[in-house]
């Protein structure tokens, strides 16, 4: 365990890294696809057979710099980031059956204390929040990356898409409509989900993984996944994705103090 000048406390265990403060967060930001690859542990675990298994590559830079900038204005937000690699353990999908796009968390069993492991800090986090602030002051955000554009997509594309599964994961106000326009506001090309699915009859991959479901069911709370689009997330547009925080950050020190 390290304290940082900030009294950030930076905790590295079974493959999760948590980011807290010394008191709750009312925002709780989660990243499960950005950690190690495949070759890191070549031969050693068996793959999984179902789903995507690439990394959503710096996606965690753009985390951190949310909760710096967020310290900047006094607001505190924790974090927890999934290190085991994509290949062999997705945080993001149900433990052992195939999702609703046929996707599976894992199928080497002894990587399941990695997976609850993750799933647990995220849980003790929100615990702690709900304590402090109640369950419609409590916003769980789990950050993603993606390169292909939906089906869906104007000519330009999205820089944001948002997911809610249709607004179910949206259990008070507005939060999600407030800030999409927020950050349309600010230039960005956003998706913002309605209560009804644009792609009937499909399984939308953008709509919101399992972890934006399960604890907004659990824990009664706002979830909002958001997907980064590629271009925020390379070395050369670097300033781009440091931007992006900044304006995400600005959100959340203003809704959700």
């Amino acid at each position: 365990m390290i304290t940082s000048n900030s009294g950030l406390t930076i905790v590295n265990e079974n493959f999760s890294v948590v980011l807290s403060h010394q008191r709750p967060s009312s925002v709780i930001l989660t990243v499960p696809h950005d950690g190690l690859i495949a070759n890191d542990f070549s031969r050693m675990f068996q793959e999984r057979q179902h789903g995507w298994k690439g990394r959503d590559l710096y996606v965690w830079p753009i985390a951190n710099e949310i909760i710096q900038q967020c310290l900047q204005s006094e607001m505190k937000v924790n974090a927890v980031r999934f290190l085991m690699a994509r290949a062999y353990v997705d945080a993001n999908r149900e433990m052992l059956d195939q999702d609703m796009i046929g996707q599976t968390a894992l199928e080497d069993r002894r990587l399941t204390g990695i997976y609850r492991h993750y799933h647990s800090e995220i849980s003790r986090l929100l615990e702690l929040s709900l304590e402090a602030f109640g369950d419609d002051k409590v916003l769980l955000i789990d950050l993603h990356g993606f390169g292909k554009q939906p089906e869906f997509a104007p000519p330009k594309g999205y820089d944001l898409i948002l997911g809610t599964a249709n607004r179910t994961t949206i259990r008070y106000g507005e939060i999600d409509r407030i800030f999409a326009q927020s950050m349309r506001n600010c230039g960005y090309r956003v998706f913002l989900p309605s209560e009804k699915s644009v792609v009937p009859n499909k399984s939308d991959p953008y709509s919101a993984g399992h972890t934006t479901r399960w604890y907004s069911k659990q824990f009664g709370i706002n979830t909002l996944q958001i997907e980064i689009s590629s271009r925020f997330r390379n070395k050369e547009s670097k300033k781009l994705g440091e931007q992006l925080a900044v304006d995400i950050a600005g959100f959340l020190s203003e809704q959700c103090p």
